[in-house]
């Protein structure tokens, strides 16, 4: 039988924006825009000086740029995945338990 290799790696996500996003990324870049954008306003109609506002505005944005750089675009080394997969792995490990089989012969477990 012969073997053929493949130039490409067929196990990673594919890119649909310019090559460079994949759906997963682009679904977390708009849901982390879309709540920086929900929450500006409520800072802006703070009683606060313009520079206030923008220092405001910059601490209430970064927690959310960085929940959506790091589920959507950093990957946990060890184990080859990204974080937001590593999570959902490690939260559904706690549910998934085992029936432990007694005995050696299958007469007794059944």
């Amino acid at each position: 039988m012969r073997k053929v290799s493949v130039p490409v790696d067929m196990a990673s996500e594919q890119k649909i924006l310019l090559g460079v996003i994949s759906m997963r990324q682009l679904i977390y870049v708009l849901l982390g825009g879309g709540a920086i954008y929900s929450v500006t306003p409520l800072v802006w109609s703070l009683p606060l000086s313009l520079i206030g506002n923008l220092m405001l505005n910059l601490i209430v944005a970064i927690p959310f740029a960085i929940i959506v750089i790091l589920l959507g675009f950093m990957k946990q080394k060890k184990y080859n995945m990204f974080y937001d997969f590593y999570f959902i792995t490690k939260l559904s490990k706690k549910t998934q338990t085992g029936v432990w089989r007694k005995g050696k012969r299958r007469e007794d477990w059944m």
